[in-house]
């Protein structure tokens, strides 16, 4: 009888686990966020130029791909009202301000570029996203620091309209609290 109910459990194993699932969820929601991505795009070429010169604490390339009124946003703690990120102030003026202020604190700057990417929604938006890793060397601490960091920027036509970061900025608050010390 053992034999036999063995036989039994060990066939009913064999045939559930080679019968296939034939059913398929039905989807009745379409997916407006969808679309493609890429890295070979002209758009992804200029953000990695606007972050070569960035480097180099040359902000020319901001104004020939960033409209003047560019709404930039620091995604960072205590920054938003009601909900939403406060948006920096002073278009693209206030946004090559906020690259140069990096090189007021820090030397020997570098970014990994090797993670940019363009966004082509199905809804005809494209942002272009990085991710990436920042270093410096605080010229008031001396201490070297390396950030990761997060960029979008959104596109109408071939300029930047609108983006911001992501990023911790404690090495660059205590840089600044080491430079008011002097």
């Amino acid at each position: 009888m053992k034999k036999l109910l063995l036989c039994f459990i060990v066939s009913a194993s064999l045939i559930a686990c080679t019968n296939q699932e034939t059913k398929k969820a039905k989807n009745s929601v379409a997916d407006k966020d969808t679309g493609t991505w890429t890295s070979l795009d002209s758009k992804t070429i200029k953000v990695r130029k606007l972050l070569e010169y960035y480097v180099k604490n040359d902000t020319s390339v901001v104004y020939e791909i960033v409209v003047d009124t560019m709404k930039f946003s620091d995604q960072l703690a205590n920054n938003q009202e009601n909900g939403v990120t406060k948006v920096n102030t002073g278009g693209r003026v206030g946004f090559a301000q906020i690259t140069r202020n990096d090189h007021q604190f820090f030397s020997d700057i570098t970014l990994t570029t090797d993670n940019i990417k363009t966004f082509v929604g199905k809804d005809g938006g494209i942002a272009t996203l990085y991710w990436g890793m920042w270093s410096g060397k605080g010229k008031y601490t001396k201490n070297k620091c390396t950030v990761p960091v997060h960029l979008y920027f959104f596109w109408k036509g071939d300029k930047i309209i609108s983006g911001g970061r992501f990023v911790d900025p404690t090495v660059s608050k205590e840089e600044f609290a080491a430079s008011q010390k002097k």
